[in-house]
């Protein structure tokens, strides 16, 4: 009954409400709502046997693990699914869309979570739900009766040339020009850059490999100017750290400025971008903007779309 009060209300205001105002009346009412149907509450996980909420759990994890689900992925997974679990108090049998639709509405209005990042942890439900009606361990798949989510379009735009040389005026160390100068020249992934050993990198022929994702190896290049700033900055480094070039090889390509120079993270080097930005004046710094860049570069000099594909390891040219 509650479920279609909400709808009728809906119906009753499409008229009069832009698509932002309907979603925040949706959100309220089944913030609102939720609770006032007569039900039985089971507050806690099903932790042994087959029918346990954690056997599901697992069960689901272990299959996305078979087909080659990378340990972060799985983590996002099982961070979203507990999530869920924590905030609803329920056990996954007695869960209905209606429940879901409260604890998305919660993330979106009370804790400010993006659409589309709302968009992507359904996804991770949907597909948690699949598996297990799939495998007859639950009757339905409630979130199928949520629906997809709108999505405001944004256009992702890449730098230009001024925002640049704003980064460059503002690197103050050898390290920071030679990881922007890289990520412009090569389009690679943050995750992939952090990777990369000093070793892997062919200075002569100025080109390396990457295992991207899905295990994928593919060739890359850089230019002239990656090059420069990249041996000035293992210059540098040498010098520092009081090692040979050989001994240099064995080392990551970019470290962290102090003892005992490990291997950047990726939260390093989001951060690290982040605050070139702040002092640069520009806005929306990140590494992804730096690979964004790259391929409008490349389009831009004429390079067909599907050549940039396979230089950026994508597979679907909606991924640009």
């Amino acid at each position: 009954m509650t479920e279609e009060l909400i709808q009728a209300v809906k119906q009753a205001m499409l008229p009069d409400l832009t698509d932002a105002q309907m979603e925040k009346l949706e959100n309220v009412l089944y913030i609102q709502f939720h609770g006032k149907r007569v039900v039985e509450d089971k507050n806690e996980l099903a932790p042994t046997g087959t029918d346990g909420d954690m056997a599901k759990i697992n069960m689901f994890l272990g299959s996305k693990k078979t087909t080659g689900r990378k340990d972060g992925t799985l983590k996002q997974y099982s961070r979203e699914i507990y999530s869920m679990l924590d905030f609803l108090g329920k056990r996954l049998e007695d869960i209905t869309a209606m429940d879901l639709r409260y604890y998305y509405a919660v993330c979106r209005e009370r804790n400010g979570i993006q659409m589309s990042t709302m968009q992507t942890r359904i996804h991770y439900l949907s597909s948690f739900w699949d598996f297990l009606t799939l495998e007859q361990l639950v009757p339905s798949n409630p979130v199928r009766r949520i629906g997809s989510l709108k999505v405001d379009s944004v256009i992702k735009k890449p730098y230009m040339s001024e925002e640049l040389e704003a980064l460059r005026l503002h690197c103050d160390r050898s390290r920071d020009r030679a990881l922007i100068e890289f990520l412009l020249a090569t389009g690679l992934r943050v995750s992939e850059l952090c990777k990369l050993n000093v070793e892997d990198i062919d200075m002569y022929r100025m080109e390396f490999y990457v295992f991207g994702k899905g295990g994928k190896e593919r060739l890359c290049l850089f230019d002239d100017v990656a090059k420069f700033h990249l041996k000035r900055y293992l210059r540098d480094r040498m010098r520092k750290e009081r090692i040979t070039e050989e001994e240099m090889q064995k080392r990551p390509l970019f470290v962290t400025v102090k003892a005992p120079y490990q291997r950047m993270t990726v939260a390093g080097v989001q951060y690290l971008l982040k605050e070139l930005g702040r002092k640069a004046v520009v806005e929306n710094v990140h590494p992804h903007r730096f690979r964004r860049t790259f391929a409008t570069d490349m389009i831009g000099r004429g390079m067909k779309i599907e050549q940039v594909m396979k230089l950026m390891g994508h597979a679907k040219i909606e991924q640009l």
